[in-house]
């Protein structure tokens, strides 16, 4: 590459540099703009380039990301959006290629449920529309407000007491099949 900038005049280096979005002082020598040019071709091709306070993440793997988006929290959701009135519940899938999560949270019980499924719950709003009369021309007019669709209490995760009052508690009823229950 550098044999071909080489061929290049300093003005069309410069023209070069500036689409790529390089910086460089006015008075750079040919040289020099031919090796900021050369330095950043490496960086986009794979090596990364130094810059100065950021830091190069590691690309997350699969099972990072299932991982992270199985996360679950502690919550209570009750329904602000008239659709869903009288209904038990909201049943939400969220995924991207790698993973997909969700599942079906009810209203007005502590529950728990993935992250991205709790990020999208936030996101969602219902729009009202309500007509009111123009004081000077006497036409109703429609003023229309956004709210959010679901009222979200956020709580805190159980401790390892609870837990493990849960588990006596599941395994009392015999609500979880244990290993030996499963004939095969």
């Amino acid at each position: 590459m550098s044999q071909h900038l080489e061929e290049k005049s300093l003005p069309e280096l410069r023209d070069i540099a500036d689409e790529l979005g390089i910086e460089y002082p006015n008075n750079i020598s040919k040289a020099k703009i031919i090796q900021k040019l050369v330095e950043d071709d490496e960086a986009v091709e794979g090596k990364p380039a130094d810059v100065e306070g950021v830091k190069v993440k590691k690309r997350e793997s699969a099972a990072d990301i299932k991982a992270r988006m199985n996360k679950l929290i502690r919550l209570r959701v009750s329904s602000n959006d008239p659709q869903y009135k009288g209904r038990n519940g909201v049943t939400l899938q969220v995924g991207n290629k790698t993973a997909v999560v969700g599942k079906f949270i009810p209203f007005n019980t502590i529950w728990h449920c993935q992250e991205p499924v709790l990020n999208s719950l936030k996101r969602r709003q219902w729009r009202q529309t309500v007509f009111k009369t123009d004081r000077t021309t006497g036409m109703k007019v429609p003023v229309t407000s956004v709210h959010p669709s679901f009222i979200i209490e956020l709580l805190p995760s159980l401790t390892e007491k609870e837990l493990a009052k849960l588990a006596t508690d599941q395994s009392a009823r015999g609500s979880i099949p244990m290993d030996s229950d499963t004939n095969v």
